[in-house]
């Protein structure tokens, strides 16, 4: 997979703004889930899938913040040594 920092617009390839925008995405869409769980409104889900969504959505935010993380310091690195 290439990743690169170009800007969206100008560029095919998946960039970190695509994957901050896709971590952030889905921590939006777990606290959503997390008010509907406190106040017990499951809907026709019931709570055992509400609750395997919300882990879901919690393994796929972790696995898209640590490619973020993975990344950047990558990214650093290679300014240091342009410099």
């Amino acid at each position: 997979m290439d990743v690169t920092n170009e800007n969206q617009a100008d560029t095919p390839l998946l960039t970190h703004g695509d994957l901050a925008m896709a971590a952030f995405s889905l921590s939006e869409l777990f606290n959503y889930y997390l008010e509907q769980y406190n106040a017990e409104e499951y809907g026709e889900l019931g709570k055992e899938k509400v609750e395997d969504i919300m882990n879901n959505l919690r393994t796929a935010f972790i696995k898209f913040n640590s490619l973020l993380e993975t990344l950047n310091p990558q990214e650093e690195e290679a300014n240091e040594s342009e410099n």
